[in-house]
């Protein structure tokens, strides 16, 4: 017990992820980290991050990226002033004077190396692009009239002199129709043009593979003939791409396209901001016991879920035995109708079948934690009620209850300090084994579905199992279940040993 409230008190520090709202720590249903150690047959990738510094911080972080240009009239400069998220970002400026100049490409690119021989299972791509800044007033309609920039974003895959190319992003924009502010002297956040997960993450990609726009797989599905058209369309591009050991560049591409209609002597100036280049490759293995449906981490949700269960099995607990302590001292002490009253109801909340109530309550009430815990508490009292009534019945009865009336001591007062000290005994052990029926009753409750959304439990993690039909991953399954077993076991250690310790008629002879 002591290593379980150990455990609980400091998840913080052995568990690294929010297990509720960390998604996509690793691909879906990845592996723990030593399962390919036990089963070699079967490799695993691990995540890869390329990029140590996502959001331009300092000028320094210029150096992560190669950026080429072939063009005189494309200039590049760190700016420390604005930025997607916090200062910092790069900008990339297009100058024509005079002379229509055709298209103009520039390349931001990180070269790395994927050394698994199993495919990713995800990867993840971003960037954040702002576009603004003409030096171009047309006369006749008084709007200024930019260069639209093509913007491209790569993976490549280099084999020898040979380069399979993927392009997860193929977008012209037309920067009058984008640009929100004349230029970009704060932090324009409403004008930037987030290109995030969503947009180039893989798993969005199935389905899309060869479509001539946004989407261009066919470098990859021509070097892979065993593919057909179905495998290719429900094929995750991540597992086509990183299927193999190799050297990868990450690059984005930026084509400034001098529009026809301007004049050839005019002074044209377009620049585009670039912030939060970032790829991120999720692996088929990770942590201690892998990633759940959603890529969350099961280990983070085997630490914070013995929080949830010491939690709800202890606070459940008090709750229980405080009224039952209450309900049994004053029928056995009053007795006449109070006690027959009592007594009755007490009986009737026996005879009905606990689970289905419970599961009727919770569904009525609302699957929040506090809920769970005082439905759990309100139908946890009746047993140790009848027991306290019986053991009032006797005490009230002794010499010293008598002479405590004989000088004029109130009901009250011998109830609480000449009757409840006489059966605390009872309640420290009854507490004890109160707590496993609770902690039981939770996992019960959340592995049926009537669980709290904001936090995550062990029988929470059992109905994820269940739902999605994993009970194959075993190391998924068995450690909510053994914890829930050890948890529990180790309360009702503590209970008998209470009551080998406070019960006289159980004391042995030292």
């Amino acid at each position: 017990m002591l290593i379980f409230t150990l455990v609980a008190a400091g998840a913080p520090l052995l568990a690294h992820h929010d297990p509720v709202n960390d998604f996509f720590v690793a691909g879906y249903y990845a592996k723990p980290d030593w399962y390919d150690t036990l089963f070699p047959n079967e490799p695993q990738s691990r995540n890869i991050d390329i990029v140590p510094n996502k959001g331009f911080n300092d000028s320094s972080t210029m150096k992560d990226f190669n950026i080429t240009t072939a063009s005189s009239q494309i200039s590049s400069s760190y700016v420390s002033s604005i930025g997607r998220n916090s200062p910092g970002c790069v900008s990339f400026t297009y100058r024509r004077t005079g002379v229509k100049g055709g298209t103009h490409t520039l390349n931001l690119s990180k070269m790395f190396t994927y050394s698994y021989t199993a495919p990713l299972a995800r990867f993840l791509a971003s960037a954040e692009f702002y576009v603004g800044g003409s030096t171009f007033v047309d006369a006749r309609s008084q709007t200024k009239l930019d260069v639209p920039v093509k913007i491209d974003i790569y993976i490549k895959r280099l084999n020898g002199t040979a380069v399979a190319t993927c392009n997860l992003l193929d977008v012209l924009y037309a920067v009058r129709a984008l640009r929100a502010v004349p230029s970009p002297v704060t932090d324009p956040t409403d004008s930037w043009l987030p290109i995030g997960t969503s947009s180039m993450d893989s798993t969005f990609m199935i389905g899309r593979l060869g479509l001539q726009y946004g989407y261009l797989m066919q470098d990859f599905i021509d070097a892979k003939r065993h593919y057909s058209s179905p495998a290719e369309n429900t094929t995750d591009p991540a597992t086509l791409i990183f299927d193999q050991t190799g050297t990868f560049i990450y690059s984005v591409e930026l084509t400034f396209q001098d529009d026809t209609y301007l004049s050839k002597n005019t002074s044209v100036e377009t620049t585009v901001y670039v912030d939060d280049v970032d790829f991120s490759g999720l692996g088929s293995a990770y942590g201690v016991l892998g990633t759940d449906t959603m890529g969350r981490d099961i280990f983070s949700q085997l630490i914070y879920g013995s929080r949830i269960s010491l939690l709800v099995g202890i606070t459940s607990a008090i709750i229980a035995v405080a009224i039952g302590l209450v309900v049994g001292m004053v029928a056995g002490y009053q007795g006449g109708i109070i006690d027959e009253l009592l007594m009755r109801i007490t009986d009737a909340l026996l005879v009905v079948p606990y689970l289905p109530l419970l599961l009727v309550l919770v569904a009525v009430l609302g699957n929040n934690l506090w809920n769970l815990i005082g439905v759990i508490g309100v139908l946890g009292w009746m047993g140790f009620a009848r027991v306290v009534r019986s053991m009032i019945l006797s005490l009230k009865e002794r010499p010293f209850i008598e002479s405590a009336k004989a000088i004029g001591a109130g009901n009250v007062h011998i109830m609480t300090f000449h009757i409840l000290p006489n059966v605390m005994a009872l309640v420290y052990v009854t507490l004890a084994m109160t707590v496993p029926n609770a902690i039981v009753s939770e996992a019960a409750l959340s592995f049926l579905g009537f669980f709290d959304p904001n936090v995550m439990s062990w029988g929470r993690m059992l109905n994820d199992v269940q739902t999605g039909f994993n009970m194959d991953k075993w190391w998924w399954v068995v450690p909510p279940g053994l914890l829930i077993s050890f948890v529990a076991l180790a309360f009702i250690f503590v209970g008998y040993a209470l009551d080998d310790v406070l019960n006289p008629k159980l004391r042995q002879r030292r």
